[in-house]
């Protein structure tokens, strides 16, 4: 018997936070979120989209609410920094002012921290913040929107091209404290504008705590949003995260994710193609270890001719860890002319290793092209040997063919200052492969 997780917490913070939480004018919207939240409680193993994924390890968790230290010191995040990006850091669920360097004009559009974008209501945010995400039917989702905070808001005006690449720094630093963070993050692309986003997930060495971020970004007509994220956090930290993502005619929304950090997490990214032309791209995986568990589950939603999407994830896997690929790819019966493909591949460095994959086509439409592929193997012994014959030690081969294997997906990061940026995390993994494998 499967027992639902207890929520008494979670309504007892929110009786507790309610009246300081930003927005007042989404107090209404809270309370029925928490109110859903209650009377469904945390997704389990019985729910078909989270089979592989069971949360009893963050329900057996009794979390604070997040601790702001003193913001006496911006903070050097060394190399984790983007040359030449706008800056914005959330640290502890709090807008760090000291750490940002934000330099956004007005005509450009709006990129603030969460709480400060709601102190209002304006148009353009109203028609995202819970429209897109809605929590109907998605309890952490709902467990967000009761205590949204601590994320940020970018709204790029029509027919801008923002130059310079905007990043976002989630920091946690709140040693030997069990906490939770719900980052609300709203991306809103006008027509005919162009941004690269990147998030970076980190926290400090001794930190333990639950991320559960919620993203809605909406692409206006032959817009383009090139989204990063990098998922690094502490070993003893869990992440959650939801992406919905609404596409207009002509519009491009790239999606690359990698994760290497968290003892488990699970990235879902869920997008709509909903004007002619518009296409996705989403790119990505896992590198992981240990007991680590991480989740990457995609839908996407074909729902007007001539559109397309692409899915490419790449795991790798070592002593015990194990992943999850669900991939799903929907063409409704309007939806001709959809070209939609995806491709998951893991690799398993160790025999107590598993990778479970899902991927599915529901196809309603007769005039497509819909293909998947889903394989899980391990080293290419003649390549490492072949690697080792020309004299490269077998620690150093078997790093070189991982970052080969997940480059695939880099791949799609055609800025090589971004790319970098995501690489690195890869190479940091590879970096300390254990020695006994070989």
């Amino acid at each position: 018997m499967i027992r639902k997780i207890d929520t008494t917490q979670f309504m007892d913070q929110f009786e507790t936070a309610k009246a300081a939480l930003p927005g007042p004018w989404l107090s209404e919207t809270r309370l029925a979120a928490i109110r859903n939240f209650d009377v469904n409680g945390f997704p389990t193993t019985r729910d078909e989209d989270w089979k592989y994924t069971n949360l009893n390890r963050i329900g057996k968790t009794v979390f604070e609410p997040p601790k702001s230290p003193p913001n006496s010191d911006p903070i050097d995040f060394g190399a984790l920094l983007i040359e030449g990006a706008q800056r914005l850091v959330i640290r502890n669920g709090a807008y760090d002012s000291l750490s940002s360097s934000i330099e956004m004009s007005a005509d450009a559009g709006l990129f603030s921290d969460f709480a400060a974008a709601v102190e209002q209501p304006s148009p353009g945010l109203n028609e995202c913040l819970g429209n897109i995400a809605s929590f109907e039917d998605a309890p952490l989702v709902a467990l967000n929107t009761a205590f949204m905070d601590g994320g940020f808001v970018l709204m790029v005006s029509e027919g801008v091209t923002i130059d310079r690449p905007v990043q976002i720094i989630h920091f946690v630093d709140c040693p030997n404290t069990d906490f939770v963070v719900h980052p609300r993050n709203i991306i809103i692309a006008g027509d005919d504008s162009s941004v690269d986003v990147v998030e970076t997930y980190i926290g400090s060495i001794n930190s333990r705590y639950w991320t559960n971020a919620v993203t809605e970004i909406r692409v206006g007509q032959n817009a383009t949003v090139n989204h990063l994220k990098r998922q690094s956090e502490t070993k003893h930290a869990y992440h959650t995260a939801r992406t919905q993502v609404y596409l207009d005619r002509g519009a491009d929304y790239r999606s690359v994710a990698i994760a290497t950090g968290a003892e488990l997490s699970r990235n879902e990214i869920s997008v709509m193609l909903d004007g002619s032309g518009a296409k996705c791209t989403f790119a990505g995986g896992a590198l992981i270890r240990a007991d680590q568990h991480c989740d990457n589950t995609t839908k996407v939603d074909h729902r007007v001719p001539d559109t397309a999407s692409r899915q490419v994830f790449r795991n790798v896997l070592d002593d015990k860890s194990r992943s999850v690929f669900q991939g799903s790819i929907i063409v409704r019966p309007n939806a001709q002319k959809t070209d939609g493909s995806q491709s998951s591949r893991s690799l398993l460095l160790a025999p107590g290793t598993q990778a479970n994959a899902k991927p599915e086509l529901k196809i309603f439409a007769d005039d497509v092209k819909c293909s998947h592929g889903a394989t899980v193997g391990e080293l290419d012994q003649d390549a490492l040997f072949y690697l080792q014959s020309r004299g490269v030690p077998i620690r150093e081969a078997k790093s070189l063919l991982i970052e080969a294997f997940v480059n695939e997906t880099l791949d799609e990061v055609k800025d090589d200052i971004l790319r970098d940026h995501l690489s690195s995390a890869v190479a940091e993994w590879t970096n300390v492969v254990d020695g006994r494998n070989g």
